[in-house]
């Protein structure tokens, strides 16, 4: 199994959220794991957006894009 070195205050706050809500360390490193991953996609998202945003014909091009999707449902078909 690998190891990872982690400083006297974090192991310290690992013991203490692992006192308070009865999970193992592994538990708690892998929630926050996942939560740090999924925190960056949004990040990179938001930054994909912004970067979207700043080209204007880009932008417009999504917006329209967009628009049509919304009226796709409006097409008569069903499921």
């Amino acid at each position: 199994m690998p190891t990872t070195r982690i400083s006297e205050s974090d192991h310290l706050t690992l013991q203490n959220l692992s006192a308070q809500t009865g999970k193992r360390h592994q538990e708690i490193i892998h929630e926050a794991l996942d939560t740090y991953r999924r925190e960056r996609l949004l990040d990179d998202i938001n930054a994909g957006f912004g970067r979207l945003k700043r080209d204007k014909v880009a932008w417009g091009d999504s917006k329209r894009e967009r628009r049509l999707m919304e009226r796709a449902g409006d097409d008569g078909i069903s499921d």
